[in-house]
């Protein structure tokens, strides 16, 4: 700190106690950047993990859902029109009338 202190002095010709001071709130803006950085990754990396944790769930639903759909033989079974752009079927009851 005393070589911050005299390097200021010399630098900026005031006086050994604004020196010091300079110093201090340079070490204390240095901290501060340096914490708020930390905290800032921290918490971006957790919303990020989420993020991909929901979206690998939606995912999941969204094929789960697909997959339980009918057939193309049993929507036409079923009394249904099979959309071939999307492999579903429309309008097909799933149980008895």
């Amino acid at each position: 700190m005393s070589l911050l202190v005299t390097f200021l002095v010399d630098r900026l010709g005031v006086s050994r106690l604004a020196g010091a001071s300079i110093g201090w709130a340079v070490i204390a803006l240095v901290g501060w950047g340096a914490g708020f950085g930390v905290y800032e990754f921290i918490k971006h990396k957790g919303a990020d993990e989420i993020r991909a944790k929901i979206e690998k769930g939606n995912q999941d639903a969204i094929h789960k859902g697909t997959d339980a759909r009918m057939s193309l033989d049993e929507c036409i079974d079923a009394g249904g029109v099979y959309d071939f752009g999307r492999q579903r079927c429309n309008a097909a009851t799933t149980g008895p009338r």
